[in-house]
């Protein structure tokens, strides 16, 4: 099967699945529903996806962006800030436009939910890794006590910004190209928010 088709089942199956759970309930979706639905076997179904559950959460979390992490931990500056280009969403998902449509599914779901916060805190320690390497790299004199309070402290903030950006995205949608567009704007509001809040003399 070719990239490209293979990246047009897995949508499919995920839109089935995402139809099914919203109009039906997680409970009654089965993978037989989804297959028939999408006109596919289950073999095909299992091998894009594990389980009915991976169909559902989608592929559509955000990622590290890996050439930004690796410019991110050698770079000198405002962490925060910087530390705003380390996430994307993947290309290959192409269901973004349905994300308040799947959170309404995962959060309805208490075995979705809690398979999707797994995702997510595993994003999170990879996060507080890189954040980690740049503050080393950046204030070698430091303590490492220092710098882990410093790098748990920018990521709690930086899930704040992030937070913001995925509020804004609902209105303008989930592709990583607005995503992009998106973080690009809240670094410069951030800016502003930090320079606002420094100490005048």
């Amino acid at each position: 099967m070719s990239s490209s088709r293979a990246a047009a089942t897995k949508t499919a199956i995920e839109d089935a699945a995402l139809d099914l759970a919203l109009a039906r309930g997680y409970d009654q979706v089965t993978v037989d529903m989804i297959c028939e639905q999408v006109g596919v076997t289950q073999r095909t179904f299992f091998n894009h996806f594990p389980t009915k559950d991976d169909a559902l959460l989608g592929r559509d979390l955000p990622q590290i962006d890996e050439r930004a992490a690796r410019q991110f931990i050698i770079a000198r500056g405002p962490v925060l800030i910087d530390a705003v280009s380390l996430i994307t969403m993947p290309v290959e998902g192409r269901t973004h436009h349905r994300m308040s449509e799947r959170w309404k599914v995962i959060a309805a779901t208490p075995t979705l939910l809690s398979k999707q916060m797994e995702r997510l805190e595993a994003l999170d320690g990879e996060l507080n890794e890189i954040i980690m390497l740049r503050l080393r790299n950046q204030e070698p004199e430091r303590s490492e006590e220092e710098l882990t309070d410093e790098a748990a402290m920018t990521n709690h903030m930086l899930n704040g910004v992030f937070r913001w950006i995925g509020s804004r995205a609902e209105l303008v949608g989930h592709s990583p190209e607005a995503f992009e567009e998106i973080a690009g704007n809240a670094q410069g509001i951030l800016r502003e928010v930090l320079l606002n809040s420094a100490p005048t003399e």
